[in-house]
């Protein structure tokens, strides 16, 4: 039998869905750059729809087998949880009205930021008895396809250069960002002279959101391997290394918070079992931490301080706060945060203009978004969903609580979930390992 054969009888034996989750890890890192070399290199548009067309997909694929497991002997059923009624409720009603609200735009490209998220859960943890391997698997394939796209990534930032992303569609414009335009090549400060680490991503934000996520599910794969604990440690620093090269203070506030979080969580057995080694990361951190502020406490103070990005972030959470006062049943998807451009038709629309409409309909916050579009109802559902979502994977391990905790408080600052790299990646993730701890505890 050659080689293609063998892999072609391999991959007739994995049902669609499985496939389609294994291309969806691979596939999730490289997104961004993918999406813009096809768009302003090769002038292809629409690539960055592949993961939602692979998601449907999924999903078509999986109500076909219930539809056909139903009509003949009945062995797969869906058990509904608490969270999926709560989802289903959130999804389905406001999708109802927002049809009479801002339209089918308002639900295509609302419901693309908003709930393609969710939905990407609710595939993940109900058809997660159809996959073919086990969890460790498929872990298996996003650490190693993330690591290769931060590998990468890491070389254009340090002995290679950016510049080179320009051959790949990027724009060469540093920090311009422009919409319907290609991302820059990297961003700066203002004052302080340094180049953000985002590189095959489009945004520095993005990034440190994909490495908390990463060092998460890269810690938690190896949480059972001691023996590999001072390599992994290495790997860890390297990696948060990275997130303070984002040079982002929300960046900063979510791995402490995740950190706290973990910490707090673990500290009674980390004390009991690993005493000393937890006294030599703290002295070892400290000293780290203090070196740093004495060596580069100028520039520090020029990245943290930023009072214009500060007054900038306040005035647009205000401004989503009173149309929140004003509007406490909600104006509905697509009419706050990243969707409205495409619902409103900004495309082409000068810089100027934009950035003035940005400031009323970017708030600046995704859980203040919510609040303007769903309203005071429906923006508390949100929070309960996410709550749950925290308390489930708090229960499995609170790497994974720290995890989804670090990236769901910056929401408050950003609109993290914008980035599809970052919410489906997180969501698929967890709809995976939630489903593998509730069936195992079932067994």
């Amino acid at each position: 039998m050659t080689l293609i054969s063998r892999i072609s009888h391999s991959l007739s034996r994995i049902s669609i869905f499985d496939l389609s989750i294994r291309f969806l890890l691979v596939f999730i890192p490289f997104s961004s750059f993918v999406s813009v070399f096809f768009t302003y290199r090769l002038g292809l548009p629409g690539t960055s729809f592949i993961k939602e067309i692979i998601l449907l997909i999924a999903g078509l694929s999986l109500i076909y087998t219930y539809i056909r497991s139903y009509l003949t002997d009945k062995k797969y059923t869906i058990i509904l949880t608490r969270l999926d009624y709560l989802i289903f409720v959130y999804i389905v009603v406001l999708s109802i009205v927002t049809l009479s609200t801002t339209g089918i735009r308002g639900l295509i490209f609302g419901g693309r930021y908003d709930f393609a998220f969710l939905l990407t859960y609710l595939i993940a943890y109900h058809w997660y008895r159809l996959l073919a391997q086990p969890l460790s698997y498929y872990l298996r394939i996003f650490l190693f396809s993330s690591g290769s796209m931060l590998f990468i990534s890491g070389l254009l930032k340090w002995p290679l250069h950016e510049d080179l992303l320009l051959y790949f569609g990027y724009s060469g414009n540093p920090s311009a960002w422009d919409f319907g335009g290609a991302p820059p090549i990297f961003h700066g400060i203002d004052g302080a002279n340094v180049r953000r680490f985002q590189w095959l991503l489009d945004w520095p934000n993005t990034m440190w959101a994909f490495l908390i996520i990463f060092s998460g599910i890269f810690a938690y794969f190896f949480r059972f391997r001691p023996k590999w604990y001072f390599a992994i440690g290495i790997v860890l620093m390297g990696l948060f290394g990275m997130v303070f090269y984002t040079y982002s203070r929300s960046a900063i506030i979510g791995l402490i918070f995740a950190y706290t979080v973990v910490l707090v969580l673990s500290l009674w057995s980390l004390w009991r079992l690993y005493r000393m080694q937890l006294i030599s990361v703290f002295i070892m951190l400290t000293l780290i931490l203090g070196s740093i502020a004495v060596l580069y406490s100028g520039r520090a103070m020029a990245i943290v301080g930023r009072a214009w990005s500060t007054a900038w972030h306040s005035e647009r959470m205000l401004n989503g706060i009173h149309r929140t006062i004003e509007h406490p049943l909600g104006q509905w998807l697509g009419s706050a945060g990243p969707a409205y451009r495409y619902v409103n038709r900004l495309s082409g629309t000068d810089s100027t203009k934009t950035a003035e409409l940005d400031r009323y309909y970017i708030p600046e916050s995704w859980y203040i978004q919510q609040f303007i579009e769903w309203g005071y109802i429906w923006g508390i559902l949100f929070l309960l969903i996410m709550l749950s979502l925290f308390i489930s994977l708090i229960r499995i391990h609170p790497i994974l609580g720290g995890l989804f905790a670090g990236v769901g408080i910056m929401n408050l600052f950003l609109h993290t979930f914008e980035s599809s790299v970052i919410s489906l990646s997180l969501f698929l993730l967890v709809g995976l390992i939630v489903a593998h701890s509730n069936y195992n505890v079932k067994k």
